[in-house]
């Protein structure tokens, strides 16, 4: 750490959010987990930076948010730190989503660390529409194989992320937006095919960006979900913008922003045309309803969801790459509004529903889903019924690459420890022992 004068502008604006010490090193400490980063700052390092060392990234980064959200405006890095401080850039302007591939690609590759310092930001603007990636002087030009071969990609990480879990091909499919997609965004070729590659890296985009939320690296999947809209945008892509919106929409909601959550699902309801196919229609007024649980509407939730219910019954059955849709979706939103209203008995029966119409070939679902309802049984005092659907979760935990998984194994050991006493809980805690030693 660096040492510098005394930082009055930080100061001044600990002194605006009327925190304490302490009480700003917890928010800090929230944002690093938000982005999968156990950081354990205390008041003597407020004191610390009030005094002039400069913290270590992502220090900085988590400061200006932390002060944004308390505040209500927008706080960057060179507000909290003198400019000489931060490294002596200025505001850029906004990169292409070519050159954002290939940074968040980058960042990717240096692995854990370098991904987590990107910081989720909770910004209740909504991002500016991006300017369409124009073609610069490189040594490749946009073919028909080029773009088909970009297609053809989205099955297969689809898949893999589907079957398995996004901690098996994030960083694969971070190297291929950043070595392989963000080049053909640069190069120049006919309007239909770099419509078609701008549609393809959206959907990959979208992709990666589940990826990183599945693995709990908040702060790099919305960077990607947020590159996934501006392609969206520069496609022209209505349904596009608003499958990547509701993606916003769940990500706020899952972090517990929701005001946020029911701003974004809104906007993404707002870019529904007549040509949005239902099942994406259903999707979004689904994850409205849960918004608008999260923030007291119940009644308009209850509406939501009958909405929703009525586009899915004219849906095809086809399953897309991304943002499906189903009966097991549906009812999965039903279990999570009847919670936020506070109806145990009902979101564990919605949940257990959406369990049994999961389909065989979405385990990490089934894992995740298992996870959620064993929590409700427990936190209803089903002990029985919480430990039995736990075995269950702990049937596929072992087949998907997942942090959500990870974090609801931790949460089951650390539930049922002080019923170690029960056989039955006893049971379960020395099963997932045995796993975790594997």
């Amino acid at each position: 750490m660096a040492r510098r004068p005394p930082n009055g502008m930080f100061r001044d604006l600990l002194a605006e959010t009327g925190w304490t010490g302490e009480e700003l090193a917890r928010a800090v400490n929230r944002l690093g987990a938000e982005s999968g980063l156990t950081l354990r700052y205390q008041r003597a390092s407020v004191s610390q930076w009030a005094a002039g060392i400069r913290p270590r990234p992502p220090a900085p980064e988590l400061l200006a948010e932390a002060f944004s959200r308390r505040l209500g405006r927008r706080v960057t890095v060179a507000d909290v730190l003198p400019p000489a401080a931060a490294g002596g850039g200025s505001a850029a302007e906004s990169p292409t989503p070519a050159r954002q591939l290939v940074d968040l690609g980058r960042r990717v590759a240096q692995r854990y660390r370098a991904a987590a310092a990107l910081v989720y930001e909770h910004d209740p603007r909504p991002s500016p529409p991006a300017p369409h990636p124009l073609p610069q002087a490189v040594p490749q030009r946009l073919t028909p194989a080029a773009t088909a071969a970009v297609a053809a990609m989205i099955d297969v990480f689809s898949t893999a992320d589907r079957t398995h879990g996004g901690g098996f091909a994030r960083v694969a499919l971070a190297a291929y937006l950043s070595q392989s997609v963000a080049p053909l965004l640069r190069a120049p070729g006919p309007s239909p095919l770099r419509r078609q590659l701008l549609l393809s890296g959206a959907t990959l985009s979208y992709l990666c960006a589940f990826m990183h939320f599945d693995d709990e690296l908040h702060g790099p999947a919305q960077r990607y979900y947020r590159t996934s809209l501006e392609l969206a945008e520069a496609a022209g892509d209505p349904t596009a913008q608003a499958l990547a919106l509701r993606a916003l929409s769940i990500q706020a909601h899952a972090l517990k922003h929701h005001r946020r959550a029911l701003d974004l699902a809104e906007e993404a309801h707002r870019r529904v045309t007549a040509r949005t196919p239902p099942q994406v229609r259903a999707g979004i007024l689904g994850q409205l309803a849960v918004a608008e649980a999260a923030t007291g509407s119940g009644p308009a939730s209850t509406r939501r969801l009958d909405q929703a219910a009525r586009e899915l019954e004219s849906a095809d059955r086809n399953e897309p790459a991304v943002g499906a849709y189903h009966g097991a979706s549906l009812a999965h939103q039903h279990a999570t509004v009847a919670a936020h209203l506070g109806d145990g008995s009902r979101a564990v029966s919605a949940l257990q529903a959406s369990l049994d119409r999961r389909p065989d070939s979405e385990p990490r679902s089934r894992v995740i889903t298992c996870a959620a309802l064993a929590e409700l049984h427990f936190a209803r005092g089903h002990l029985e019924a919480a430990c039995a659907t736990w075995h269950a979760f702990l049937d596929g935990y072992p087949a998907v690459s997942s942090a959500r998984a990870d974090t609801a194994l931790a949460t089951m050991r650390s539930l049922t420890r002080v019923h170690r006493r029960q056989p039955t809980a006893l049971a379960l805690i020395h099963r997932a022992a045995s796993l975790q030693r594997r």
